[in-house]
Order: structure tokens, then sequence, then C-alpha cells
């Protein structure tokens, strides 16, 4: 039921899309998150999450191939923390499924992201696979907030990691 009303959504030639990827993993857990997150520091989680991931595209792809030929206005990855991932595996993620698939002339991607955990390599690999939008995840300055969020993240923090964003 659910891939014929995504290849009826599709069907009019006019119609484009937008696609959000779930990333759950974060090394740590902020006490304010309502997302479904998985805790850990083990990065050897990435690989079989990656794989699995390119495998429902792929399915999804062979099941409802307008998926490929109607426009991408937006890719949003979400989570956890998408950058928990290398950038190398964000880019054999990302690359794969981008290559599938037409972007809308305004196409936009966007990520959430940890300043605490995001690093250049990463935005690089953002930026050159089309990539113009983060979100960096910022909940409060205040000190004992953030202590009480476990999220200790002082301000040059993220404000150094929204100027490396804008080069």
């Amino acid at each position: 039921v659910w891939l014929s009303h995504l290849k009826e959504t599709l069907g009019p030639a006019k119609t484009s899309w937008s696609l959000y990827v779930h990333i759950p993993f974060c090394e740590t857990l902020c006490t304010f998150c309502g997302c479904n997150t998985i805790i850990t520091k083990d990065h050897k989680k990435e690989t079989p999450y990656l794989e699995e991931l390119l495998k429902e595209w792929n399915f999804y792809l062979d099941k409802v191939p307008e998926l490929g030929e109607r426009p991408l206005q937006n890719i949003h990855l979400g989570g956890g923390t998408p950058t928990f991932f290398s950038a190398q595996h964000l880019k054999d993620f990302l690359t794969p499924l981008l290559q599938k698939i037409k972007k809308a002339s305004h196409f936009e991607g966007s990520v959430e992201v940890d300043p605490r955990r995001t690093t250049v390599d990463q935005l690089e690999v953002l930026r050159d696979l089309g990539f113009n939008r983060i979100s960096l995840g910022v909940q409060d300055f205040n000190s004992e907030i953030q202590r009480l969020g476990n999220r200790l993240q002082p301000f040059d923090v993220p404000k150094k990691l929204a100027d490396e964003a804008i080069l």
C-alpha cells in the first residue's frame, strides 16, 4: 500500500519530493533530546547502518522508479547526529544516493550537526555533494543549562564551526 501511494503521489510529471534520512547515533545523550537515538562511541556501527540505508534506498528505487525521475527539492540528514559518521562514510552513502536522482534547480541539502563532533572534512564532503545548510545543535550558552542538558560547548565551539561552514 505504501509503495502504491508513493507511485501515485509521484505520478504527475511536475511533482517534486523531499527526503529525510535519520541517522540515530550520538556519542553522548543530551537530556533534553526527544529523538530516537542510539548512544555509542563505537564507530564500527557506521558501516552496517549505511549499508542497510543504501539497500533500502535501492529497494525504493526499484519499486518506485519515479524517485529517480522527479526532482529532489530537499534532502535533510537528521538524528541523532549525522556527523557521527566519518567524512568518508558520509561520502560513501550520499554519493550513490544522489547519483540516482535528479536535483531540483533550487535543491537544498541540509544536515543537523553537533558542533562538538563535526569536522571541516565532513563539511567539505557535504558541500561538495550540494549541501548548503547546516543546523547547529545549540540550545543555550549558559554553562549551568548546558550542564543540566549534558551538552557542554562553550560559545567558541559552534562559532568556529559556523565560521568554517561559511568558507
